[in-house]
């Protein structure tokens, strides 16, 4: 009895190291794949924006760009409205 134990138990770790390997192959295949079709084809390309970001406070800001409020003006605006969503969340 204990022998046919002891050999099930050898047949199940067999079993499971098996299957470790085929999941560590299938992964390293993946791995393989990803790279091939993702990683080589790519290529690194600097981001150069078209339009200008300004700061509301900015003089030379000009009609070809975004201006955005910031700084000073911006951090008071966020502390008003988490003042606010603060007050109306608790009655």
């Amino acid at each position: 009895m204990r022998k046919k134990r002891q050999e099930e138990d050898e047949r199940r770790q067999r079993k499971e190291r098996r299957a470790a390997l085929r999941e560590k192959k299938r992964l390293q295949d993946l791995k393989h794949e990803i790279h091939q079709t993702i990683i080589v084809p790519a290529v690194l390309e600097e981001y150069s924006p078209k339009t200008k970001i300004y700061d509301v406070r900015d003089p030379a800001a000009t009609d070809d760009g975004v201006i955005l409020i910031g700084g000073f003006v911006g951090e008071l605006i966020i502390t008003f409205t988490c003042l606010s969503d603060y007050i109306l969340a608790s009655p």
